[in-house]
C-alpha cells in the first residue's frame, strides 16, 4: 500500500503496516547507547550478569521493531574502543557477554526463531570473537531475514584496515562492488541513522562503505528504547517530510520571504548542556525539568 496523495502524520500513524513498509529503508544503521543508563533507572547494576541478560532482551525487541517495519538489513553498533578502554567488570566481562549474547546457543535459538540472519563484522582487532562470528552465521544462514549486522569494532584503525584489506585483488568499480568485497554480499547503502544523545557519527559506528545519503536521527530515551509508534514517527519524516528535491526549481523560492523569520533565527542543532556526567540537548524539556526542579 502506498498513499496517494502524502498523508498526513495521524493518517500514517494508524496505517496498516504495508503502508509503513512501502517507505522503509532498505538497510539502517542503528547506533544504541545509554544501555547502562538504561540499566540504572530499572535498578540493575551494569556491572552484573543480569544487566547483560536484561539487555539482550531490550535489543532483541527493538531489532524486533526494526524487521516488522521492513527493514532488509539492520546495521548495529555494539562496540566501540572506548568500551575496551575501561577498567572494571564491566571491561572484563564484556567480551564474554558480546559471544554469549550474539553467538550462544541460546542466542542463536532467538535468532532462528525470529527468521533473521545473523552476521558479526568489524572484527580485525578481535580474533577472539572469530569463532563465534562463523557460528552464528552458518547456524542463521537459511534465514528469510532481515539479516542483523552486528558490527564491533575493537581499535580506532579496525575500519580502515578492513577497507584497504578488500583492495588487495583490485580497486572495486564502484560502491556495491566495494561493499561486495569488504563484506562478501550485496547491502544497499543505508539511508537512516538512528542513534542516541549527543549527535555525532564516526566510522566506529558507521561501518566503512555502507553510508548512502544518510538521513540521520537522535533519540533521547537511553539504551534499546524504540517502539514502533516511535518509528513510524521517524519514518514519517523520513519519507515524507524529507523529500523536498525537485527538477524543476523555478516556482521553489516564489514565497520565500513569507519564511524570512525561519531561516534568520541563530537556533543550532546539535547544541546542549550538561547536567551532572551526561549531556542533554538544549531545548524545552529541559527548561520544564528546570522549572520544576
Amino acid at each position: 500500500m502506498e498513499f496517494t496523495p502524502t498523508p498526513t502524520q495521524a493518517e500514517f500513524m494508524a496505517a496498516p503496516i504495508q503502508a509503513v513498509r512501502a517507505v522503509a529503508p532498505a538497510t539502517l544503521i542503528y547506533g544504541p547507547g545509554g544501555t547502562r543508563r538504561q540499566a540504572a533507572l530499572a535498578g540493575i547494576p551494569f556491572q552484573s550478569d543480569a544487566y547483560a541478560a536484561w539487555t539482550h532482551e531490550r535489543m532483541v525487541e527493538s531489532l524486533a521493531v526494526l524487521s516488522h517495519i521492513g527493514v532488509r538489513h539492520i546495521v548495529i553498533n555494539l562496540l566501540r574502543p572506548a568500551q575496551l578502554a575501561e577498567v572494571g567488570r564491566y571491561r572484563d566481562r564484556l567480551l564474554t557477554w558480546l559471544e554469549a549474547g550474539l553467538a550462544g546457543a541460546d542466542a542463536i535459538v532467538k535468532w532462528r526463531y525470529r527468521g533473521w540472519r545473523v552476521r558479526i563484522i568489524g572484527l580485525e582487532a578481535l580474533p577472539e570473537l572469530h569463532a563465534a562470528a562463523e557460528r552464528v552465521a552458518a547456524a542463521t544462514a537459511d534465514q528469510p531475514g532481515p539479516t542483523i549486522w552486528f558490527y564491533l569494532c575493537g581499535a580506532p584503525h579496525t575500519p580502515w584496515a578492513s577497507l584497504f584489506a578488500s583492495t588487495a585483488s583490485g580497486i572495486p568499480a564502484s560502491q556495491q562492488a566495494a561493499i561486495q568485497a569488504l563484506y562478501g554480499e550485496d547491502i544497499p547503502p543505508a539511508t537512516l541513522y538512528l542513534a542516541f544523545g549527543k549527535p555525532f557519527v564516526a566510522y566506529d559506528i558507521i561501518p566503512p562503505l555502507l553510508a548512502g545519503e544518510l538521513h540521520c536521527y537522535w533519540t533521547q530515551r537511553p539504551g534499546f528504547s524504540l517502539d514502533e509508534p516511535t518509528m513510524r514517527q521517524i519514518l514519517f519524516d523520513y519519507a515524507y517530510l524529507r523529500s523536498t528535491w525537485q527538477q524543476d526549481k523555478t516556482a521553489r523560492y516564489a514565497a520565500l520571504d513569507e519564511q524570512r523569520a525561519i531561516w534568520e533565527q541563530t537556533a543550532v542543532l546539535g547544541l546542549g548542556q550538561r547536567l551532572g556526567p551526561f549531556w542533554y540537548p538544549q531545548g524545552d524539556l529541559l527548561a520544564r525539568i528546570g522549572d520544576d526542579a
